[in-house]
């Protein structure tokens, strides 16, 4: 499957990829969930393997550092509909419990972990 393009989650989220032609994948992660900025698109690298695909997320840029870091690992797949669509469970790894970045993590409670469902944006 061609992953090229921009995809949108269940929750509002978007990535956009870009793959070569050895599966290395680079793009951007635009958050509409959590402590990241609504509409800032924040860097990703990753590979494809077949249906397989990998990448992680480093919440910083320029301005602010979110001190956290998501790993995706994906399944890609056609639904129902015939829509291509990524199924992803993700890791979240934060240094900080608060959005003020005082509080720091306990290492129980570093971790975050749950599954998204990406859609192609103009399969919606």
């Amino acid at each position: 499957m061609d992953i090229n393009g921009s995809w949108i989650n269940q929750n509002g989220s978007t990535v956009t990829f870009e793959e070569d032609r050895k599966g290395v994948v680079k793009g951007e992660f635009r958050s509409r969930k959590g402590r990241a900025a609504a509409d800032k698109g924040y860097a990703l690298t990753g590979m494809q393997n077949g249906e397989l695909l990998a990448f992680q997320v480093d919440w910083r840029d320029d301005e602010v550092n979110l001190h956290s870091m998501a790993s995706f690992a994906c399944r890609l797949a056609v639904d129902g509909d015939g829509r291509d669509t990524i199924h992803a469970m993700w890791v979240l790894a934060r240094q900080f419990e608060d959005e003020a970045l005082s509080k720091p993590t306990q290492v129980w409670n570093t971790f975050m972990t749950n599954v998204d469902i990406f859609v192609r944006e103009d399969a919606r």
